[in-house]
């Protein structure tokens, strides 16, 4: 229940144009884990969880979830549900990566960490919390990334 040792992560590639390394995804998802989770507010989300699915997708797909969920037809780099599932899109992160000088890798695992501070508790609605997100899922990816 919401503890590094019992959160599982499942990390799945449906997307077939971008080419990147899922390992090294996943075990940047593995080591951003407990770090998200020591910034976790009490009963988010994160701290109760068994288990998190990411899902890396293409821009299409993500643009078909965007709309359904949230009436929003665009591409977006990254979705989260309360239930423990992150939904990524690999087109828009090789984009971002491209335009950030870094490698896709780097930039999916930086969705990932968003996700799971979502999932921790934080939001991006207003400019402070948007600050706020963002600052921390710097410090959490500077800290991982090797």
């Amino acid at each position: 229940m919401g503890t590094e040792e019992s959160i599982k992560i499942e990390i799945h590639d449906t997307q077939e144009l971008v080419s990147f390394d899922l390992e090294v995804v996943l075990d940047c998802a593995r080591a951003a884990l407990p770090l998200c989770l020591s910034e976790a507010i009490k009963g988010s989300p994160l701290t109760i969880i068994d288990s998190l699915e990411v899902s890396i997708v293409s821009d299409a797909d993500i643009s078909k979830i965007h709309e359904k969920f949230m009436d929003d037809p665009s591409p977006t780099d990254v979705i989260t549900f309360d239930y423990g599932e992150i939904i990524s899109s690999a087109d828009t992160a090789l984009r971002a990566s491209n335009d950030r000088g870094m490698s896709v890798e780097k930039e999916l695992a930086l969705y990932i960490i968003h996700g799971m501070l979502h999932l921790a508790g934080y939001r991006d609605g207003t400019s402070e919390e948007f600050n706020q997100i963002t600052e921390l899922q710097k410090k959490i990816l500077a800290e991982i990334w090797v």
